[in-house]
């Protein structure tokens, strides 16, 4: 996340173990439902942020999660950051 410039919203210190909160700010001018949209399609799923002043995501870090997910999961952020930001 940290390569295609997503940072956590908090620090890692303050993180809790089963949602992670990210930022998007100055990532993409996308909506949510847009960056939702191409990722569920794509077989994943996000939630959306709970911050209400703030451009941010929410992945869930538990249940039946392999490393083969995340890998999964980033290339297609990567991707969408990259169709969207392209346009």
């Amino acid at each position: 996340m940290k390569k295609m410039g997503i940072r956590p919203y908090i620090d890692n210190e303050y993180q809790g173990p089963i949602i992670t909160t990210f930022s998007i700010r100055n990532i993409t001018s996308s909506t949510f439902q847009e960056m939702y949209e191409y990722i569920k399609d794509r077989g994943y799923a996000i939630y959306p942020g709970k911050v209400t002043d703030a451009d941010t995501f929410r992945i869930g870090n538990i249940g039946e999660i392999y490393e083969e997910d995340i890998l999964k999961l980033t290339a297609i952020l990567k991707d969408f950051f990259a169709q969207m930001n392209a346009d």
